[in-house]
């Protein structure tokens, strides 16, 4: 099959959420099918790291998305019915080039990844599309306006309603939607009751994320992830300042490592506080991993798969998280993880496993033996590549139809 993939960042390299998910389809998509990749690159970096893709897919076109202009696109759109998320991914270049090549091949298959990208693809009515949601980004802003003051709350709110009834419009047009967990296939299809929906879970490099040499750091309490991103903002922040202080209470020489690209200026004012790291960004996050005992999950917004915390597990760290942070797991991986959702049940849980260090280390090698078992890519995959060659399941019910007599 011939299928052009639109994605609202460019899936390379796989070092974030969404970019590791888009990357890791991609892959396997390409092993049996002919892949046109149209993308954008809000980082500018990102303009050059398309050519790893090419082993990949046939074309990728990657068109740069300015984030400040973009910004300033959005705002009139306040005034409207239409989510900002709309127009902050538009791009009129990108939108000639996916429509000239509409013009110029045949497609079998659209996939769709991020709601947004839907609007390049809106006249489209005769090839069958399929759109990865992921963890419905609609509830997102929902739940980030839970969490900031007005006049953000109300942007946010609004946002989180306007884009649901693009993600409903997005849904009545899909032959099949993909989503990650079963809370977000429950979400979804309050969204939209007609959604064909699909659980397709996350999955781990499990050899990727092998546990290496330990490095010297006997009380070390780690965080990875992209520190731009709000929700991680808002988790090492909780943490180091309401929960690091509990557990150097008891362990003095306890640290908090913050690992991830672009820590915003609250995040980096964090390593004034006694005990805590901000490193930025790392070309390779094992290195720090090894520097780990525990790694924490302290979310109060979360949705989805943590990759963070399949990573962490694969890597044979116990995980602290939050039950929210938690809830996309499967039973196995969650019995896995120690669940703590107050500042002082996290500090007792992450004290208990730096006192304990075989313990510890028994927990992260149960983990690895998890998610080993549970989240492996080339499983979730397979469903995806299945669903692909067979959106509408016509096929497999055709299949099941007893023979006329």
């Amino acid at each position: 099959m011939k299928i052009l993939y639109l994605c609202h960042r460019i899936p390379y390299p796989p070092d974030k959420g969404d970019k590791i998910r888009a990357f890791h389809q991609i892959r396997a998509l390409a092993e049996r099918h002919e892949i046109d990749l149209f993308t954008l690159a809000d980082d500018p970096a990102d303009l050059e790291r398309g050519e790893p893709l090419r082993q990949y897919c046939r074309e990728v076109t990657v068109v740069k998305l300015n984030a400040r202009w973009a910004r300033i696109r959005a705002l009139p759109y306040l005034l409207t019915s239409t989510a900002l998320t709309i127009p902050y991914f538009g791009s009129g270049e990108l939108q000639r080039r996916v429509h000239q090549a509409l013009k110029q091949r045949t497609y079998d298959r659209i996939f769709v990844y991020c709601s947004a990208m839907a609007q390049y693809v809106e006249s489209v009515d005769k090839i069958p599309m399929v759109v990865d949601l992921v963890d419905v980004d609609s509830n997102k802003w929902t739940q980030y306006a839970t969490f900031t003051k007005f006049p953000f709350s109300a942007v946010y709110r609004r946002e989180g309603a306007t884009l649901a009834a693009f993600e409903r419009r997005v849904c009545e047009r899909s032959a099949a939607v993909v989503v990650t967990t079963d809370r977000e296939a429950r979400l979804l299809r309050n969204i939209s009751p007609a959604a064909r929906v699909h659980v397709i879970p996350n999955g781990v490099d499990t050899e990727f994320f092998r546990p290496g040499p330990v490095a010297s750091a006997p009380n070390t309490i780690g965080f990875t992830g992209d520190m731009a991103y709000f929700p991680n903002q808002e988790a090492v922040i909780h943490f180091a300042r309401n929960v690091l202080p509990l557990i150097r209470e008891s362990v003095a020489d306890a640290g908090f490592l913050i690992v991830g690209r672009s820590p915003s200026p609250e995040v980096q004012a964090l390593s004034r506080i006694p005990g805590v790291e901000v490193t930025g960004f790392v070309p390779d996050v094992r290195t720090h991993l090894a520097r780990m005992r525990v790694s924490v999950a302290p979310f109060s917004i979360a949705a989805g798969i943590q990759n963070k915390i399949l990573e962490a597990m694969s890597y044979e760290l116990p995980v602290v998280a939050t039950s929210r942070a938690s809830q996309g797991l499967t039973a196995a991986a969650v019995a896995g993880v120690e669940i703590a959702d107050t500042p002082r049940e996290m500090a007792e849980a992450i004290v208990r496993l730096l006192r304990n260090p075989e313990m510890a280390r028994e927990k992260g090698r149960q983990s690895r033996r998890v998610v080993a078992g549970e989240y492996s890519w080339p499983q979730s995959l397979e469903q995806l590549v299945q669903l692909l060659e067979n959106p509408t399941g016509k096929e497999a019910r055709q299949a099941a139809l007893p023979p006329r007599s």
